[in-house]
């Protein structure tokens, strides 16, 4: 008889996916951009940026709970267009920091 002994490490993977495009227009679907996050993050170091063409912020979270419902600064919905998001926050496992960028489309 013989006995084998091995320890294996699972790491949980950095799994995430941003949408491109969302439809503020007060029907019942696709109401609010909001980043899905699996696994591998640290959910207490998330920080979600929106940036309008000029750079300006126009919607801050450290929530990923809470989306952008395409509003600015509490009044109506933004313009039609394309604008910028970047997320950072840091691993789960290792506290390395990531940064993320891309572009998220508005369409009423």
């Amino acid at each position: 008889s013989d006995t084998a002994v091995a320890f294996i490490v699972i790491e949980e993977g950095l799994l995430f996916y941003v949408p491109n495009a969302f439809t503020p227009d007060d029907d019942e679907f696709n109401q609010v951009f909001k980043p899905v996050i699996t696994s591998g993050v640290d959910l207490t170091s998330y920080h979600l940026t929106i940036y309008d063409r000029w750079g300006e912020i126009v919607f801050e979270s450290k929530n990923t709970e809470v989306g952008w419902d395409g509003s600015y600064a509490r009044c109506d919905i933004v313009q039609d267009g394309t604008y910028t998001w970047k997320i950072e926050f840091k691993g789960k496992r290792n506290s390395k920091a990531y940064v993320y960028h891309g572009h998220v489309n508005v369409l009423k």
